[in-house]
């Protein structure tokens, strides 16, 4: 109901059920838009989703998140993404991966594990291209960069430092990890965040892509 009392109709549904001709194998956040305007073609005015966040290692249900902010970067609409571009797009991609791309696009059913690994792989690229062009120049998306890790720091330097040891440490679990670090102390703390300062910034480049590209379909 709405607050004039009159029914609207409408779905809920995973985004990864609904991939779209141009998205890699698996819906992503640059499919909402379509989505939407389909349901609106046939007179649906509510899309709900389900959980965005992201995904615990080798899970594909919505509800295994290890995090309650961080959007699952397998919903990154890598074509989107300026700094892939930049690279030249999918016709730069390694023969072996654009072949791959193909396969997942084709697959009946969503291929998790191929999927992210051609996103993992493509946007790992896309950062190191940013970092090179966009971040030692302080250009205007670079800053755009920093207002994101400085506004959302409360949440995303955490989870960044986070997942940076946790795949440092071959996605253990975290009371596999050495003492100090389960314990969180300062001296291994500060220590794990300067030798993976480059991996942390990556995943917090991830986590503002994927914000951003949110706010754009929302």
């Amino acid at each position: 109901m709405t607050g004039s009392g009159r029914r609207r109709a409408g779905i809920l549904l995973p985004l990864f059920a609904c991939p779209s001709r141009a998205s890699w194998g698996i819906g992503e956040i640059g499919d909402i838009a379509p989505i939407a305007r389909w349901l609106s073609s046939a007179g649906q005015r509510v899309l709900q989703l389900l959980p965005l966040n992201e995904m615990a290692p080798g899970h594909q249900s919505p509800y295994t998140a290890i995090s309650a902010m961080a959007i699952d970067p397998i919903f990154i609409s890598v074509a989107a993404v300026p700094d892939f571009q930049a690279l030249g797009g999918e016709t730069a991609m390694s023969a072996a991966d654009r072949g791959e791309l193909a396969a997942v696009r084709a697959a009946p059913h969503i291929q998790h594990k191929p999927v992210r690994r051609l996103k993992q792989s493509a946007l790992s690229a896309a950062f190191d291209g940013f970092m090179h062009t966009e971040w030692t120049r302080d250009s205007e998306r670079a800053r755009m960069f920093r207002s994101f890790i400085s506004e959302q720091a409360w949440w995303v330097e955490p989870y960044a430092l986070f997942r940076a040891i946790h795949a440092h440490r071959g996605e253990r679990p975290w009371t596999e990890w050495p003492v100090e670090l389960q314990r969180l102390e300062p001296v291994a703390i500060d220590g794990a965040r300067r030798e993976l300062s480059r991996q942390v910034r990556f995943y917090q480049y991830l986590q503002w892509l994927a914000a951003t590209q949110w706010r754009r379909a929302s």
